[in-house]
């Protein structure tokens, strides 16, 4: 079964790109431009993301979330510890719940009552942070929502893709972002990956099975 269209004359709608390039996140603009669209295209109805920071991937999907005009859509943000300003605050705070811990403990809290069909993860930069972010979303993931992994190629979060695909709770649709830098070239941190480049950035989709 198949959503119903979207009867809104949405190919005109406004688009408020203020956010793409003004949004305080560690994004290059392509990844911002594409979080942007899948959200005004996708119209979740649960967007969430593990690892808010200063909110600027929020503010994003906030902004195409506004002006596609979904206004009863949910946003559920996740940080262990979040460094979001006043004023970000606010404007976030108009649609945004707010869940400070590990994400082991908030994403269940997240989808207690509402599953989440759109899924930021950008959380703990580990091998074992990232896989178990994925292999949890499964669980309270909605049947084909759309899950996008930040920092793709930085060599333990490539690992932990690679290896929770064959779990076969995901459609793989691969990596859908190109953008990413070296800015920082100390090694890798994890020895497994040391002789790695300490790349950064790029976008990684995956859907959920239905």
């Amino acid at each position: 079964m198949t959503d119903s269209p979207l009867l809104y004359n949405a190919a005109y709608g406004p688009l408020n790109l203020a956010a793409v390039r003004a949004a305080p996140c560690q994004m290059s603009l392509g990844e911002r431009l594409f979080l942007y669209s899948l959200v005004y295209a996708a119209r979740p109805r649960h967007y969430c993301e593990i690892g808010t920071a200063q909110g600027g991937s929020a503010l994003i999907a906030q902004s195409a979330l506004f002006d596609i005009g979904h206004h009863d859509a949910r946003m559920t943000l996740i940080d262990i510890a979040f460094d979001v300003d006043k004023g970000a605050r606010q404007m976030l705070a108009r649609r945004a719940e707010f869940h400070e811990g590990p994400s082991l403990e908030m994403l269940p809290k997240a989808a207690a009552d509402f599953p989440i069909d759109f899924l930021l993860i950008d959380g703990d930069h580990s091998y074992d942070g990232a896989y178990r972010d994925i292999e949890m979303a499964a669980r309270f993931m909605a049947p084909g929502g759309h899950v996008l992994i930040h920092d793709a190629y930085n060599p333990p979060i490539a690992a932990a893709i690679q290896d929770a695909l064959p779990t076969g709770e995901w459609i793989d649709v691969g990596l859908v972002v190109r953008h990413g830098n070296d800015l920082d070239e100390a090694p890798v941190a994890d020895p497994r990956w040391r002789d790695q480049p300490n790349w950064w950035g790029g976008l990684y989709q995956l859907r959920r099975r239905a």
